[in-house]
């Protein structure tokens, strides 16, 4: 069911490296808008509600912009496989692949929609789970952060992209690496749109983005979704197996030493834009459906709280 966007979510100033980088994420979150169920739409309005014209984009980015006031978070971004070895190997093993203390991505997906759905939760706290929702979901889809290896291509590096001169030494590329490669530089390439955006523009150009994936979804086989919100990991960690898969088959097919060797700009852009353009509309359609199902059982909380927990913002 499609619907007008939501006003939902105060933020913070963004933080400098995010997942899919800001345009991703707000795709994310407005393509999963134009999913929601009604009891979604009246679930989350009431959660996220705020007076100062923050949408559900604003929402999906929140999560990356509260990492340095909430650093326990950090892991809940992703998941370090401890036996990739791309391309020759990549698996997830679960549980044994997340951390029992500090969690991960798979872990934090679980445990924040429990507390969504639980009604004796805080206002604060359900809407902040909501938050992360909106964004590990997205987080989830980006194959880099869901592989062990060198650190999710953060150490993958220098990466030339455009033949960029050196920054700081090195060659082509300078301090760029292959995360932010994909992080960024591939999904704004793909859309036409320049290396950095305030957020207006950013927010034109990830509701014209998620407007092309769902026009082009309505016409192609529906994407398999999972809503077992009452499965533990099960729907999360088919997800993860998936993206990580993709380290293998996509992101490191031809070797680290090629991708240091190469424009990545080029050819490995042909190779691997359609990758992104199906991870960002997986994304938004899964999260759609796992919003949807929560909503089934947890109806709308009509409390109210002042501000977000972490210095996220005033509502």
């Amino acid at each position: 069911m499609r619907i007008n966007t939501l006003a939902l979510a105060a933020v913070a100033a963004p933080a400098a490296v995010m997942a899919w980088g800001d345009v991703g994420h707000r795709t994310v979150g407005y393509l999963a808008a134009k999913y929601l169920s009604p009891g979604a739409i009246e679930l989350y309005g009431s959660l996220l509600a705020n007076d100062q014209g923050f949408d559900i984009s604003d929402a999906a980015t929140w999560a990356d912009t509260i990492k340095q006031k909430m650093p326990w978070s950090s892991p809940y971004h992703y998941i370090n496989p401890v036996f990739d070895d791309p391309p020759n190997n990549c698996n997830v093993t679960w549980p044994s692949d997340c951390p029992e203390k500090k969690g991960c991505v798979v872990s934090a997906i679980v445990n924040y929609t429990s507390i969504v759905l639980d009604r004796s939760s805080s206002h604060i706290d359900r809407k902040n789970a909501t938050m992360f929702l909106l964004h590990l979901i997205g987080d989830l889809h980006q194959p880099l952060h869901v592989t062990g290896y060198k650190t999710g291509g953060n150490d993958v590096e220098p990466i030339c992209w455009n033949h960029e001169p050196p920054e700081t030494g090195g060659s082509c590329g300078g301090r760029l690496n292959l995360h932010s490669v994909w992080d960024t530089r591939i999904p704004h390439k793909l859309r036409g749109l320049p290396t950095s955006l305030d957020n207006p523009a950013e927010k034109v150009a990830a509701a014209t983005w998620a407007e092309d994936l769902f026009a082009r979804q309505q016409r192609t086989t529906a994407i398999s979704e999972c809503d077992r919100i009452d499965a533990g990991a099960e729907c999360i960690l088919g997800w993860a197996r998936e993206s990580n898969a993709l380290v293998c088959d996509a992101v490191l097919a031809r070797g680290e030493d090629w991708i240091l060797s190469n424009d990545l700009s080029d050819e490995y852009f042909e190779e691997n834009k359609h990758v992104v353009d199906d991870q960002i509309g997986k994304a938004g359609v899964r999260l759609a459906a796992w919003l949807n199902a929560i909503a089934v059982v947890a109806p709308p909380d009509d409390s109210k709280e002042p501000e977000m927990v972490g210095g996220g913002g005033d509502l």
